[in-house]
């Protein structure tokens, strides 16, 4: 009788189980790819935000879900130190690689020769594709697909991937790449901190840094040629 009611209990789990991981797969990976295939050239703000609003929605009726998380800053003063002398050493390798690996009449490109853009750019970008990436991506996915991923690291690796893989629809290898190892960056500090606004924060620094030096084409749609 004791086995019967354990089975009957953990038939329901597994269920929820693979439905969550075919959720994961769709979400994540399958959109990505149909996106690709059939929206090619389409600029994907209106699914940044999108995808924002969705997981902003999911997190505040999640009753178990932290509302500090939102506005945090507090963090800062735990993580600030970490995050800015990582940035100035990854900011320094990068403007490198930008001279040496990519072509050097890129570097400040937008700064000095199309400085509207970069400044709006620099204001707009945090606002509205940073932190919505950071509900989506780091929020919500921790929060979401923990019982698939156990332990935190996990999860780090999992938003790092899932991260990258998104980048596939700008049809370049540089912009998986370059995401991938923000994806982890991101994901460790979201981990140590629970602030989504503090990732954001660092979130926006690499990324303004990407569109200030020049390597900005491989991310953004409307700059593939630059």
């Amino acid at each position: 009788m004791y086995s019967s009611r354990v089975a009957v209990i953990q038939a329901p789990n597994q269920i929820s189980r693979t439905l969550l991981a075919t959720e994961f797969i769709c979400i994540f990976f399958v959109l990505p790819i149909l996106f690709t295939i059939n929206l090619r050239g389409t600029h994907p703000f209106p699914f940044i935000l999108a995808s924002g609003f969705f997981a902003a929605f999911y997190l505040l009726n999640d009753k178990g879900f932290s509302r500090a998380s939102f506005g945090d800053l507090f963090s800062l003063r735990d993580h600030g130190k970490r995050i800015i002398i990582t940035f100035f050493s990854l900011a320094l390798l990068l403007t490198l690689l930008t001279v040496v690996l990519v072509k050097p009449e890129y570097l400040f490109n937008y700064p000095r020769h199309k400085t509207t853009l970069w400044l709006t750019i620099m204001i707009f970008y945090p606002l509205l594709a940073v932190y919505p990436q950071e509900l989506f991506y780091r929020a919500f996915l921790f929060r979401r697909y923990r019982s698939l991923f156990p332990g935190e690291q996990s999860m780090v690796f999992v938003s790092a991937l899932t991260f990258g893989f998104a980048h596939i629809i700008y049809g370049n290898i540089p912009a998986v790449l370059l995401t991938l190892i923000g994806g982890y960056l991101f994901g460790l500090t979201y981990k140590r901190s629970k602030s989504i606004l503090v990732v954001s924060l660092e979130h926006a620094l690499y990324g303004c840094l990407l569109y200030t030096i020049g390597l900005g084409q491989f991310i953004h749609t409307s700059v593939t040629h630059m």
